[in-house]
């Protein structure tokens, strides 16, 4: 339902109707009503201006106030007969019935009547033609424009289908018809804005209607319902937004709020009593509201209703917002102070102050006996005046505000709460509340928790829609609505260093302020995702032709890096080509294997590839030792400690860097308990911190590393078995280490064998290159090795036991040593060519002269 609709009314269709005179009547006797209506106003203009004219003054001020009359009609014509407004809701939530004939506006009686008159006529989907019609509108096309859509081009296949209709629907009577228009209006009650249902409601409603036709040219054009929804806000606010610097803090003025009723220190009954101790120590938030200086808030429906449930109820009404910082516990409050002041609560809350303490200056320059008596005085005030719900943010710290032999200020209050003299509402960060006031069991006990979770993508769409008019005006720019879509959907997934829809209006400023200068007066999605790639240096774009190509050829990519494993590269590959054309599977990380093999081989090596191809860069792995955590205690190192005191390694790390690769080097090592808790993770994608937030792990790919069964590995290889065949041996076997449900859950269990002279050789030549390849980039100086070298660095950093692993000591020691020693001493310098080689004994470098 619509967010004015902020009593909890259960509205039943039954109590609600709509019936228009005019939809009944036969055509002819339209005709006639609207020919005797136009030929009356003619003969009023006609007779009013013969009596200005004419000689006797007194006719001459009938004739004036005769058209004064006929102008104010026609000014005020497209208004609706009545208005949405307290009374209603609660008389329809008695079960009385209303039709909303009363509650429409000029504009939507016509649209329906035409809409109705032309299907009863000609046949088709009333939804279609009405739609149609509507697009004559200038907002209505803006709305398409909005939306990156050719209006020209969607009318075109909306006429197509509106003749198809003509075809395809049976011919429905006109009760049929009529009942159809019926429905419409009722869905179009449930988007109201305003005070009364206007054309915009009825445009909302086609579109929630999910008519077949409709719903193919929503496929076509690739928007959806709430797409349109937010769209919608430009048509409705453009004009009454362009002076303006910010998104008001309430936009009441635009969307003529219920009548206001408290925001009054005397309550009804007039037994209220003025608070000066207290009002010199906070803000009554009820005034401000009464004077609209806050109260907008898109979103926390379910918080909101929470908190009217708890402060509604006789006892244990005291409530606690606890939320991460820009999540939105302080909009909930000033909302609630808006809607106080227009008694849209239950009765139970009428004439209440909503009053923001201030703890700075509650115990600015006092010794803990003067706060303690201050906080006294405070609450005779409070508990006097009868109607204070006080409101008092970062509660933790009144927990802090005394010293060690003296109550605190939370302390003195307990009492109060418990026997339920005053209602409080207090919040504070799970942090805060985890250390601070959950051990405090007599505290805590006093209040109904209320967790205040992040808006949702659609809610932060509406929020960065009213933004974007006002960023619109500033950067003198037309901002596509999916350039506000991605940006969103963007800051969602890779930059959750601050909730929505604080991350998506950054990125979205971000982005305004890097095109500003390029004279460029149209803002789309690319240019978002633009500077979003350069942010996080990911590819963000849709798979163009050379992005595909390279993603087709994957294997030869990692294969430049890595050699051999081809059965690993291959299920890899694969993973990412899944992923990108969008067909990975929904709810859980983008891939999970575990890799199995003896050390050396290539595992975390085929990681760091990994990382850089699909993360962008080798620096969003994140990487643990899991031999570090065997003992169950370690279990609070990875996700974090009870009390709330340390945080963890593994869900701090993803809560900051969502979009990377998780490496758990022996994975075997691990406590049992915490590789249970990998089954949540791989399963869905999710894990809960040790403050009760909700971790994502849906953008990471999470790679475990085992050298359990190494030696079968090689066993079955030297045997001639395939790696396929023997992965699924592999995977029977290591329920020695994991359970069978763990095991499962991996997207797949990949054998790496064991490496051969040969593959060293390979190995080396890559090392080498990148040796070379850096020198010469930082230094300018050039390295030839021959293959007396290689073959001597192959022979020294080989082993059967260690794989490739020990070959970069061996350069280190024979290569990099030498080559540190004649730069110091330079002998070799930039521009330089050096040729390494080996002479039976020693590695020699020396300047040569061969290009």
């Amino acid at each position: 339902m619509s967010k004015n609709i902020i009593m909890e009314f259960e509205l039943s269709k039954n109590n609600l109707y709509y019936h228009d005179p005019i939809l009944s009547m036969d055509p002819f006797s339209r005709f006639l009503i609207k020919a005797i209506t136009i030929f009356t106003n003619i003969i009023l203009i006609i007779g009013a201006m013969l009596l200005i004219i004419g000689k006797l003054d007194n006719t001459k001020l009938l004739g004036i106030l005769i058209l004064l009359i006929i102008a104010h009609f026609l000014l005020n014509k497209n208004k609706p007969n009545k208005k949405f407004d307290a009374i209603f809701f609660r008389k329809i939530n008695k079960g009385n019935s209303f039709n909303l004939f009363d509650y429409v506006n000029n504009n939507f009686k016509k649209e329906m009547r035409l809409g109705v008159e032309r299907a009863i006529s000609s046949g088709g989907d009333l939804k279609l033609i009405i739609l149609d019609h509507l697009f004559l509108q200038k907002k209505f096309k803006s709305i398409l424009l909005k939306l990156d859509i050719n209006p020209d081009e969607f009318r075109i296949l909306l006429k197509q289908e509106v003749l198809k209709s003509k075809k395809n629907i049976k011919d429905l009577s006109k009760k049929e018809i009529i009942s159809i228009a019926e429905n419409l209006v009722i869905m179009a009650f449930s988007f109201y804005e305003k005070d009364f249902i206007s054309e915009n409601e009825l445009f909302l409603s086609i579109f929630f209607a999910k008519d077949t036709a409709l719903s193919k040219l929503m496929n076509h054009f690739q928007f959806d319902f709430n797409d349109v929804r937010s769209a919608i806000i430009f048509a409705r606010f453009k004009k009454q937004f362009i002076n303006l610097k910010r998104v008001p803090l309430t936009l009441s003025s635009f969307s003529s709020p219920l009548q206001a009723g408290s925001g009054r220190i005397m309550n009804r009954a007039w037994t209220a009593r003025p608070t000066p101790k207290l009002d010199a120590v906070s803000i009554d938030l009820t005034n401000r509201a009464k004077l609209e200086q806050i109260g907008f808030m898109i979103g926390h429906e379910n918080e909101r209703k929470q908190l009217l449930n708890i402060l509604s109820r006789p006892s244990r009404n005291n409530a606690i917002l606890i939320g991460e910082p820009g999540s939105g516990k302080e909009t909930i409050i000033l909302h609630l102070a808006y809607n106080l002041t227009r008694d849209a609560v239950p009765p139970e809350l009428f004439d209440k102050r909503l009053v923001q303490l201030s703890i700075s200056q509650l115990v600015a320059g006092g010794s803990p006996e003067e706060i303690l008596e201050r906080t006294k005085n405070i609450i005779n005030e409070i508990l006097i005046a009868k109607n204070i719900i006080l409101y008092i943010p970062d509660f933790d710290n009144l927990t802090k505000s005394s010293g060690e032999n003296y109550l605190s200020v939370a302390d003195a209050i307990i009492p109060n709460l418990n026997r339920g003299d005053f209602q409080v509402v207090a919040s504070t960060t799970p942090q805060d509340f985890k250390k601070d006031i959950e051990p405090k069991k007599d505290l805590s006990a006093t209040f109904e928790k209320i967790e205040v979770n992040e808006i949702s993508e659609d809610e932060a769409t509406d929020v960065l829609s009213y933004i974007s008019l006002i960023l619109e005006n500033q950067y003198q720019v037309n901002i596509s609505f999916r350039a506000i879509k991605r940006s969103v959907k963007i800051s969602k997934r890779y930059f959750r260093e601050k909730l929505l829809p604080s991350s998506a209006e950054d990125l979205l400023k971000e982005a305004l302020a890097h095109i500003r200068n390029s004279g460029d007066n149209d803002f789309n999605e690319e240019d978002v995702v633009s500077v979003a790639q350069m942010k996080i240096n990911v590819p963000l774009s849709t798979t163009q032709e050379k992005e595909a190509e390279k993603l087709l050829n994957l294997e030869d990519l990692i294969h430049k890096n890595l050699i051999d494993q081809e059965e690993a590269v291959r299920s890899v590959s694969q993973a990412i080509r899944e992923y990108r054309a969008g067909l990975s599977r929904k709810g859980g990380p983008i891939a999970t294997f575990l890799f199995a093999g003896p050390t050396g081989v290539g595992k975390t090596e085929l990681s760091k590839i990994l990382t850089k191809i699909q993360f962008g860069s080798s620096e969003n792995m994140v990487r643990f030792d899991m031999s570090e955590y065997q003992d169950k205690k370690s279990i609070f190192r990875f996700i974090g400690s009870p009390d709330g005191e340390v945080g963890g390694t593994l869900t701090e790390a993803i809560r900051k860097k969502p979009f990377s690769l998780i490496l758990l080097d022996e994975f075997e090592k691990a406590h049992p308990d915490l590789l249970n808790m990998f089954l949540g993770v791989f399963d869905d994608g999710r894990l809960t911190d040790n403050l009760g937030r909700v971790i994502d792990f849906t953008n990471t790919i999470i790679i475990a590393t085992s050298n359990a069964h190494s030696d079968l590995i090689k066993q079955r290889i030297e045997e001639g078995a395939s790696v396929k065949k023997i992965s699924e041996e592999l995977k029977n076997r290591l329920t020695d280490y994991f359970r069978p449900e763990l095991i499962n859950r991996f997207s797949k269990v990949i054998a790496f064998q064991p490496l051969l002279p040969e593959h060293i050789s390979q190995i080396t030549i890559l090392m080498l290159n990148g040796l070379s390849n850096d020198l010469e980039k930082e230094q300018g100086i050039l390295l030839k090795f021959d293959d007396s070298a290689l073959n001597q660095l192959v022979e020294i950093g080989y082993s059967p036991v260690y794989g490739a692993r020990p070959m970069r000591n061996a350069i280190s020691d024979n290569i990099k040593s030498i080559l540190a020693d004649k730069i110091l001493r330079k002998e070799i310098s930039r521009g330089d060519i050096v040729a390494i080689r080996f002479d039976g004994n020693n590695f020699i470098a020396e300047k040569s002269s061969e290009e």
